[in-house]
């Protein structure tokens, strides 16, 4: 059996999008009585459980062979070093970690850093692995960018014009699913991205050629971007987004792979693609 952490989110919503189109058997991990009701919604059947709760964890985790790791929060390896010595001792199999490009040891960013450790951890436990390193989600746009699109605004990033090679969390999905159920990207690390690297400023530009109207990009600071994220989210999860973005002013998202065609047998979805379909999104 399968166990799908992050049922909820960006990606793990996908995965079980990925697992139900291939009448793959899975469970869903829920925190809370709302995450439970939407997994119940969808047809999907549920287990209570919480990655800092290792009692919680042991015993969503019975019968399970294969489990999707995915983790929130400014350190990884923090949130999911417990999870996987709990998943040894429960006989689980393999686990398909959901990491970050470009993670390394010696990241000054904490996303980085802490996916670089866990990767680590995993790799010394015994366990099947497979550790998938996506960019940056397309579907960043709707959620942190299009109120403020509609509303006729600008989007701000302390990216500057530097590159990203953005990619659809339905393509990381489609990846997972294949890692979780096949055997010949076992102890292999997948790097993931789009087709084509673009800065927000070429993004923010065609969605203006869709929406027939100027949409602007401001680049900003460090603590312009900094202060401004802080005053809505934990300053140590501000920080690492601004770091993050760093990061990718320093070339770390602008290189492209065919990782995800060499996995599903097809070519990652475009830029163009997914704004075409979402552009209503967009619309004030």
């Amino acid at each position: 059996m399968i166990l799908i952490t992050g049922s909820t989110g960006k990606v793990g919503q996908q995965v079980i999008s990925a697992l139900q189109a291939a009448k793959t058997p899975f469970t869903a991990l829920a925190r809370s009585d709302a995450s439970a009701r939407e997994l119940t919604a969808r047809g999907v059947r549920g287990v209570r459980g919480d990655l800092s709760d290792p009692a919680s964890m042991r015993q969503a985790l019975r019968g399970v062979t294969r489990l999707f790791l995915l983790s929130s929060g400014v350190d990884p390896h923090a949130a999911e070093a417990p999870v996987i010595g709990v998943a040894r001792e429960a006989g689980v199999q393999r686990i398909v970690k959901l990491s970050a490009l470009g993670s390394h040891a010696d990241a000054t960013n904490s996303f980085l850093r802490g996916h670089a450790r866990a990767e680590r951890l995993l790799e010394d436990s015994g366990l099947e692995w497979t550790s998938v390193r996506p960019t940056f989600f397309m579907q960043n746009w709707l959620v942190y960018n299009a109120p403020a699109i509609r509303a006729g605004q600008p989007v701000y990033s302390n990216t500057g014009q530097s590159r990203l090679a953005w990619i659809d969390t339905r393509d990381i999905a489609d990846v997972v699913a294949v890692a979780l159920t096949a055997d010949e990207h076992v102890g292999r690390i997948l790097d993931l991205t789009g087709p084509e690297a673009l800065s927000y400023t070429q993004v923010a530009e065609r969605i203006g050629k869709g929406l027939h109207r100027t949409v602007q990009h401001v680049p900003v600071s460090d603590r312009a971007a900094y202060t401004a994220m802080a005053a809505g989210m934990p300053a140590a999860y501000a920080f690492a987004l601004t770091t993050l973005n760093q990061a990718v002013r320093r070339g770390i998202a602008e290189t492209t792979t065919d990782t995800v065609e060499l996995v599903t047998g097809r070519p990652a979805r475009t830029m163009d693609a997914f704004l075409s379909e979402h552009l209503g999104e967009f619309h004030g």
